[in-house]
């Protein structure tokens, strides 16, 4: 063997390990924000809608690496769970940010840390394996012990096949789930942050004028609820029909805006997708999604002591989640683009491309054509909500925004 050859393979190794070693990371990275977090979003799709994503709001608890639900009766299912670090701090100093130990990242930042993760959810097999996750799931949700029994809630295992992750700059990657099994969780902050920079002073605002501004509407006014959960969110779950995954239930986390406030939102948010990520590539080929939203989220739902929706558990129905099913349409119109954008600065001031035309890869602003709402936010199941009385809906106000709201619609 020459020279030249041994250098050759040598260098090969060396590029391998590497490659090894970054990928072991981000399973590291995966693992810790799995045992930090508590609730994601799950994408499914019915069996006999099957270009249709569909998506809702779950909890969940870690044991050894496994992940465990609690559900209302047996079911079996392909299924998605997208996780974002944004959820583990949703209040924050900063309009817009939400993400880092101090909510210094915009949750669409590549450093602050996604993850999907494809599967099969099925009930837990085994005494063994129902005895550990009910055991998790009590522990890191201990409303669940009171949920009733007459619900028929039943452990449930999530069998991972792929995960993807997304959590410092260069793209997403693929962690395989001996990797992802076998990692100890450790976080691995994703570069340096725009905490370590001069601009954070500039971006400080009073922290009552990000919250409280809007109170939380009653349970029973439910278009007003929807309405209010969409305009105060700044992150979602985009839900699709996977292209990589041939077919599967996937989804991803988007930062979005409703207008720059409840008075000028429309209740059709928008996001922006780089054309190489794989919601986009999704959408291209199916336009068909769906948007989650939580208000475990919120930072108008956090209660004086730090607690999300007062202490609830995110699956608790007095915690409201949203979802909003439709078609994803591309932004075109000019005022519209440069209304979201002017919007964008003043949610995401962390992300300044989003108002700037996007990502440096290329993409496009979307937003979604509602065909289907629904909203559980009180005892006794979903709602389904007219998308009619949704769009139409508009904050009580008589401002000239207001009149020409109306005015635009015709209404006066």
């Amino acid at each position: 063997m020459n020279i030249v050859m041994l250098v050759l393979i040598l260098s090969l190794l060396v590029i391998s390990a590497e490659c090894k070693k970054g990928s072991f990371k981000a399973a590291e990275e995966a693992r810790w924000l799995v045992a930090q977090g508590n609730w994601g979003t799950m994408s499914y799709k019915k069996p006999d809608e099957p270009t249709a994503p569909l998506s809702t709001v779950v909890s969940f608890a870690d044991a050894k690496g496994g992940i465990f639900f609690y559900l209302m009766g047996p079911q079996s299912l392909d299924a998605c769970l997208t996780l974002s670090e944004a959820e583990l701090k949703p209040f924050t100093n900063f309009a817009g940010a939400a993400c880092g130990t101090d909510g210094s990242a915009d949750p669409e930042d590549p450093r602050c840390a996604k993850l999907s993760l494809t599967g099969k959810v099925a009930p837990c097999e085994s005494e063994e394996s129902c005895a550990l996750g009910k055991a998790a799931l009590f522990e890191q949700h201990p409303e669940m012990k009171e949920w009733p029994t007459s619900h028929n809630f039943v452990v449930h295992e999530f069998m991972i096949t792929d995960l993807w992750m997304i959590y410092s700059y260069g793209g997403g990657s693929t962690i395989s789930p001996e990797d992802f099994i076998s990692a100890q969780p450790k976080h691995h902050p994703g570069g340096k942050t725009i905490e370590e920079s001069e601009e954070l002073s500039d971006m400080k605002i009073k922290t009552e004028d990000v919250v409280k501004k809007d109170p939380v509407p009653h349970w029973d006014k439910k278009v007003e609820r929807a309405r209010w959960i969409v305009s105060k969110s700044v992150w979602t779950t985009v839900s699709t029909i996977s292209v990589r995954l041939d077919g599967s239930p996937w989804g991803n986390i988007r930062s979005l805006v409703d207008g720059a406030s409840l008075e000028s939102s429309t209740g059709k948010p928008i996001f922006y997708l780089p054309s190489p990520d794989p919601t986009s590539i999704d959408v291209a080929q199916n336009h068909n999604i769906s948007l989650q939203f939580s208000e475990a989220s919120l930072a108008e739902r956090l209660d004086d002591d730090g607690n999300t929706c007062g202490g609830k558990d995110a699956m608790d129905p007095l915690c409201g989640q949203l979802m909003i099913s439709g078609i994803a349409k591309k932004v075109t119109c000019p005022e519209m683009l440069k209304t979201a954008q002017e919007a964008f600065k003043e949610r995401h001031p962390l992300a300044p491309w989003l108002a700037k035309g996007g990502a440096h890869t290329g993409g496009n602003y979307f937003t979604i054509e509602p065909e289907k709402i629904t909203l559980l936010d009180y005892y006794g199941g979903a709602t389904e909500i007219d998308v009619k009385d949704y769009l139409d809906w508009e904050k009580p106000s008589s401002s000239m925004m207001a009149i020409a709201k109306r005015m635009l619609r015709g209404t006066i």
